[in-house]
């Protein structure tokens, strides 16, 4: 299996995405929580978490705790993740003795489920094989601002570097445009057997989600996160585009991304072959222990 770097933000669908990639991936596994859902400072906390209590085999390392130019410049989405990025649902673990790497590894495979803040610094060490984004709004609005998705929106500059100078590679692009469109719906979390200590935790973090989120903007659970996983494996489902990235850095469209002619070819997923098809097989996968 690939080994993998995974950059985070937990945040409640970077947990039901990094407990997918256990499911998946039996192989090496470096998590790299930053900055986004919440603080570094939270993020790191849940990162331990999830690994004391998923797959205690995997290793972290700190991210970046501010954006490239060092200004945060929209607030934590509390309203969608709780104060604490899990909305107070923490599982029972002992977290005090977790140390953390302190020099990137040399792995093939980078998902980033964050800002691009930390790739950068990864691909400037490393030529990584494949990269797989979540993030962008290419024909929909976004969901920091009008125009731009949450991960650019919170490291636009970092975004446009990357897109600007990356060279090599596979590089997939998961936008809003598709992470929509694969959903949970309240009585299929409701449904989710209670036969092990990750379905109770995970069940009991979405029952909360459902619970707590004014759901404006969201009616159902999206998948954004864990879809950005999923098509790192299975990129077949998926009908890809391909064309360069550019991120806007100016006005009132700052962080938005568009298609660019000059900037390396990415794979853009910009439709799904059978979205509810996905969404019933990452549920199969996490929550019934079912496999290929």
């Amino acid at each position: 299996m690939k080994s993998t770097i995974v950059i985070t933000d937990p945040g409640i669908d970077d947990m039901i995405a990094l407990v997918l990639l256990h499911k998946l991936n039996s192989g090496n596994v470096c998590l790299i929580p930053t900055f986004g859902n919440a603080t570094e400072q939270v993020t790191v906390q849940n990162v331990k978490e999830c690994i004391s209590f998923v797959s205690p085999s995997w290793q972290w390392m700190h991210g970046s705790s501010v954006p490239l130019n060092g200004h945060l410049e929209h607030p934590w989405p509390d309203y969608f993740h709780g104060p604490d990025g899990v909305w107070g649902v923490h599982p029972s673990v002992d977290i005090s003795m977790m140390k953390p790497l302190h020099v990137f590894p040399n792995y093939t495979q980078v998902i980033s489920l964050a800002t691009v803040t930390d790739v950068n610094k990864l691909n400037a060490i490393h030529k990584i094989q494949q990269i797989t984004l979540m993030g962008g709004a290419f024909t929909v609005k976004g969901n920091e601002t009008e125009f731009a998705e949450t991960n650019f929106a919170f490291d636009p500059d970092a975004a446009h570097v990357f897109f600007q100078q990356v060279s090599h590679g596979r590089v997939q692009v998961v936008p809003l445009d598709v992470t929509r469109k694969v959903t949970w719906t309240f009585d299929q979390v409701q449904a989710v057997p209670e036969t092990n200590a990750i379905n109770i935790w995970l069940k009991k973090l979405l029952v909360t989600w459902f619970k707590n989120y004014t759901h404006e903007r969201e009616k159902q659970f999206c998948l954004h996160d864990p879809l950005a996983v999923y098509l790192s494996y299975f990129p077949d489902v998926a009908k890809w585009y391909t064309s360069g990235v550019r991120i806007v850095t100016k006005g009132k469209k700052r962080g938005a991304s568009v298609f660019c002619k000059e900037n390396y070819p990415c794979a853009i997923a910009f439709d799904l072959n059978d979205p509810q098809m996905i969404s019933e097989h990452i549920y199969s996968l996490i929550f019934l222990g079912n496999q290929l």
